[in-house]
């Protein structure tokens, strides 16, 4: 069977940080920390896969963590937007495959999207909860969550789906979820309106709505 278990690194261990790596690692995932605070990787260190005491602002400290060999970094700072910039660009130029960072305003966000941050989110109370469900999902490009039970996700065509139209896939029978539109390869726009006959070549993504657990099914 296919693992699809990813691997993250968490940078940055406040509320928002010890949040996401706690969610990732309940999901199964493998999760390196890297925080300044002793008492906070201690705390971690029993329950991440790697836990490691330093500077992330320092290039060295993360390529002895072995930053370059996990699928995704997430910079939780907080009490440094210099530091934040730092490390994402640090990342960035390392070759890490994916970089989220948080934002704590928009010229922040601005910034963090200029030197190449794949993703930037501004945390709420329970953010570090509600973005495990991107990130736990391999091929999820966006993600919205409208009920304890529902969301919206846009993802890459599945496998399977390639080469066959939404009247052969008959999608909401076969897969209990609604194509809502449909992403061109060129300009990434979603479409809405569906051609049912159209064959899927692999290149698009779909917007899909429906119960969590379908949609589970599908994206991992």
């Amino acid at each position: 069977m296919k693992n699809n278990k990813r691997s993250f690194c968490i940078i940055g261990l406040g509320r928002f940080g010890q949040t996401l790596a706690a969610n990732l690692i309940k999901t199964g995932h493998q999760v390196l920390v890297i925080d300044t605070d002793e008492n906070v990787i201690n705390a971690m260190s029993d329950h991440a896969t790697n836990a490691v005491i330093g500077d992330p602002t320092n290039e060295s400290v993360l390529e002895a963590a072995g930053v370059r060999d996990y699928d995704c970094a997430v910079v939780a700072v907080a009490s440094s937007i210099n530091d934040s910039i730092l490390i994402t660009l640090t990342l960035k130029e390392m070759g890490v495959k994916q970089v989220v960072a948080r934002a704590s305003s928009d010229q922040h966000r601005r910034v963090l999207e200029k030197i190449g941050a794949d993703m930037v989110v501004f945390p709420e109370q329970d953010m570090g909860e509600r973005l495990v469900g991107i990130l736990d999902r391999n091929n999820v490009l966006e993600y919205v969550e409208f009920s304890d039970s529902h969301s919206i996700v846009e993802v890459a065509v599945p496998e399977k789906w390639v080469g066959k139209t939404l009247i052969e896939l008959n999608v909401r029978r076969n897969y209990g979820v609604t194509v809502l539109a449909i992403g061109d390869p060129k300009t990434g726009k979603l479409n809405i309106s569906l051609d049912p006959a159209r064959r899927f070549t692999g290149k698009e993504t779909v917007a899909l709505l429906g119960e969590n657990e379908a949609i589970d099914r599908i994206t991992k």
